[in-house]
This record gives structure tokens, C-alpha cells and sequence, in this order.
């Protein structure tokens, strides 16, 4: 009884720390504490609540190194002008008949590019919202189409600290991982291509008076090179160079490119890296483009840490063992996969993170995929299928909530729109039921 009162009450702390906007680390803490607090009541030690928390935020270290390279990475493209020169060449290309499929498609690339929803809802979304407020069209559309994108990337890019997540807790290596990732959401893409690009038949936007690409091209020095380290890091990982040395060497390129092409100063560059990239506030590209650097990870590093180590006091209690009892009667791989499903949707509702979702369905269902003798990389799949997507389509999970905010619509009504993220969850689940059949 203990243990449900703990969760209900950290479900609502959560939630209304979301609402308000309160910093969802907090409510992780509060609720870390909740849970020691019952695992002492029920007799465990504080000692070794101590080092099963510490032991489970240690899992995340891996992930933390990889965050604060994000951050670099980020700060490196913006302030080199590969950011910029990424939305100014998708924006040149882009027919306005079109543009529901655009924005899919241009939020997609970038998300893979960049390797986190949140840094492609802050730039290349932004920019599709403010041409879409412009352009008289549906603006819960246009901000599905935004929050599925963003998705993509996040879900499947060498660069995404979801995916890195995911590798650490299933122990898979990373570029195998990703190869899974891949296959098994190519045709629910294409579907979702195809379902924006009806859409977009019935949706035009309307396009003048829209100074984006003039403020670009004023602001930044725009051309091919500019976008190296980008395409640099592509091509390092189709050749499955270790993400960290990707990284490493991406930066050292856009850093290169920022002293040289757009002539920025070594001191504004090491301050960009450390703090994020800022421009003044009467640029009118100021609140487009800014943001990464290595300060801008310590919060979402934080909350990582805290969740897994709370999954490690939640491991103390007992909880993972008894949550084998609900599904020990799983058969079939197809039931398997519902039922991570069902599992990632409660965690990401509870959880309010989508971090907290892939940690908790990761210990969840380890022991039934062992049961079944299913490997731990279609079980790090079936956790990109489900928990990942799953978390952007509840209103209250950050996952879809700060996006929805920062695009400035209802997290509400532009989940019916986001079809990239329930369109795998439903093909996989066909998939594996028919494979079940034909066998």
C-alpha cells in the first residue's frame, strides 16, 4: 500500500511540476526521496539504499559524457553558421504546396543532424511555426508534423543521447543498435511522408513577407563548406567511427570554420562552448538561434542521474521482481512487444520524462525478453519503438510538453497530428504478428 501511495503521490508531484513549470529535476528529487523513504519503512538499510542508488545513477556516466558533447557540438554548429546554413538551404528548397511534408521531412533531417528534439524544436521548429502563423494554416498540424520530426532524430541519430541511453542500459553496442532502430521504422517514415503529404494537398502556406532567409544571409556567411562539420559527422557515422571521436572531431571542425568563415574570435568561441550560443536582442534571429554549449547539460544531465537512481532504490524494493508477475504469462513476441508498450506508457506518464521512461521499461521487462530468449538489441528496438515515442504522446511528459511550449500551441491537440509517433508502434505490432503466423 505504502509503495502505491508513493507512486500516486509522485505521479501528481510530477505532474504539477510540469504544469508549472517547475523544473522536472526537482520533482525527480522529491520523489527519489519518497521512495527512500518507503524503502526504509519497509526494513532495508540506508547503507545499502545508499550504494543501490549510487550503483543505479552510475549507469547513466556513459550518457553524461555523451550530453556534454551535445552541448559542444550544438554550440560549435550555431556559432560556425551550420545551423543557420542548414535552415537557409531547407528553406530555399521548400515549395509552399508542400510545406506540411516539408516541415516533416526538414524536422526529421535536422533532428537527425542534431541528435535532440529539443534543440530542433528550438531552431529549424521555431522557424517552420513562425512561417506557419504567417501563412494561414492549421497550426496543430503543422506543430504535429514539428513534434514527430523531432522524433526521428531523436530516436535513431548517432548523435542522440536517447539512443546512447538505451545502448548503456541494454548492454548493446551502439552503431548495431541504431541498424535495428533504422529497419524497423524506414516504412512507417515513408507512411507517415505519405499521410503529411496529403495533408499538404488541402494546406498550402501562404509565403510573403517572410524575412528568415534575408536575415540569414545578412547574419552569416552561407555556404556549402559551412555545413562540414554536419555533414562530417554523417559521414563518420555511416562508417560507425566511435560517437565520441565523431563528436570531438566535429567540433574541432566547426570551431575551425567559426574563426575562419565567419570570422569569430577565439574568446567568443570558448565562451559559446562553455555558456551557448547567444546573439543580441535586437537581432531578429535572437530568439531562433541559440542555445547548446556546455553549461546548457548539467540540468538534463542531472535528471538522467537522478532517474536511474531511483530505478536503483525502486531495484532495492523490490518493485522490478514484482512487476515480472504481470507479464510472466507473456508467450509470443507480439505480446511482448504490447506489453513493453503498455509498460512504456505508464512509465512515461508517471514519469513525466522520457528518460525516466527508458530507464524504468528497461528494468521492467528484462527479465520476460530473457525469458523469451530475445536479445538485448531487438529488446533495445523494442524500447526506441515504444517508451521513446510513447513519452511525446502524453501532454504532460517533457517529452512533448516543452516542445508544445516552445512552439507555442496546445501539447493537446497536436498529438493527433504527430502520426510518425504512434504509425511504428502499430506496424511493429502488425509486423511481429504476422511474423508470429507465417512461422
Amino acid at each position: 500500500m505504502e509503495l502505491l501511495i508513493g507512486f500516486c503521490l509522485s505521479f501528481f508531484i510530477l505532474l504539477f511540476g510540469v504544469f508549472k513549470g517547475i523544473f522536472i529535476g526537482y520533482s525527480i528529487t522529491l520523489s527519489f526521496f519518497i521512495f527512500v523513504t518507503i524503502a526504509i519503512r519497509m526494513g532495508h538499510s540506508k547503507k545499502n539504499i545508499m550504494i543501490n542508488a549510487w550503483n543505479g545513477g552510475k549507469s547513466s556516466f556513459v550518457v553524461l559524457k555523451i550530453f556534454m558533447l551535445i552541448g559542444l557540438v550544438t554550440a560549435s554548429w550555431l556559432i560556425s553558421g551550420t545551423i543557420p546554413a542548414i535552415v537557409y538551404y531547407a528553406m530555399k528548397v521548400m515549395n509552399p504546396r508542400y510545406f506540411v511534408v516539408f516541415t516533416f521531412v526538414t524536422t526529421s533531417l535536422v533532428s537527425y543532424m542534431l541528435g535532440t528534439s529539443l534543440g530542433t524544436s528550438s531552431t529549424i521548429g521555431i522557424v517552420l511555426i513562425i512561417m506557419a502563423r504567417g501563412g494561414d494554416i492549421n497550426l496543430n498540424l503543422i506543430g504535429g508534423a514539428i513534434l514527430a520530426g523531432c522524433y526521428f532524430g531523436d530516436r535513431c541519430s548517432p548523435m542522440s543521447s536517447s539512443a546512447n541511453l538505451i545502448s548503456n542500459l541494454t548492454g548493446t553496442e551502439f552503431y548495431p543498435m541504431l541498424k535495428g532502430f533504422r529497419q524497423t521504422t524506414a516504412v512507417p517514415f515513408i507512411l507517415s511522408i505519405l499521410v503529411y503529404f496529403l495533408f499538404s494537398i488541402n494546406n498550402p502556406l501562404e509565403t510573403s513577407g517572410n524575412t528568415i532567409l534575408l536575415d540569414i544571409n545578412n547574419y552569416f556567411v552561407i555556404d556549402i563548406i559551412i555545413l562540414l562539420p554536419a555533414l562530417t559527422m554523417l559521414l563518420l557515422s555511416i562508417l560507425q567511427i566511435n560517437v565520441r571521436k565523431s563528436m570531438v572531431i566535429s567540433i574541432i571542425i566547426g570551431s575551425i570554420i567559426a574563426i575562419t568563415a565567419q570570422n569569430v574570435e577565439v574568446v567568443d568561441l570558448l565562451k559559446t562552448l562553455l555558456l551557448g550560443y547567444t546573439l543580441d536582442p535586437t537581432n531578429p534571429l535572437s530568439t531562433i538561434l541559440k542555445g547548446g554549449g556546455t553549461l546548457s547539460m548539467l540540468k538534463p544531465s542531472f535528471v538522467i542521474f537522478v532517474s536511474c537512481a531511483m530505478a536503483g532504490v525502486l531495484e532495492q524494493i523490490g518493485l522490478f521482481e514484482k512487476s515480472y508477475g504481470l507479464f510472466k504469462d507473456v508467450n509470443t513476441r507480439s505480446k511482448l512487444f504490447a506489453s513493453t508498450a503498455l509498460a512504456s506508457f505508464v512509465s512515461a506518464a508517471f514519469g513525466g520524462n522520457q528518460s525516466i521512461a527508458v530507464v524504468m521499461v528497461s528494468r521492467f521487462m528484462r527479465k520476460v525478453y530473457e525469458k523469451l530468449d530475445v536479445d538485448n538489441y531487438e529488446f533495445a528496438t523494442d524500447i526506441s519503438n515504444t517508451a521513446i515515442l510513447m513519452s511525446a504522446l502524453i501532454p504532460w511528459n517533457i517529452a512533448n510538453f516543452v516542445i508544445a511550449n516552445t512552439l507555442e500551441v496546445s501539447p493537446v491537440k497536436i498529438v493527433p497530428y504527430a502520426f510518425y509517433l504512434y504509425i511504428p508502434i502499430l506496424y511493429n505490432y502488425i509486423r511481429l504478428g504476422k511474423s508470429e503466423r507465417n512461422s
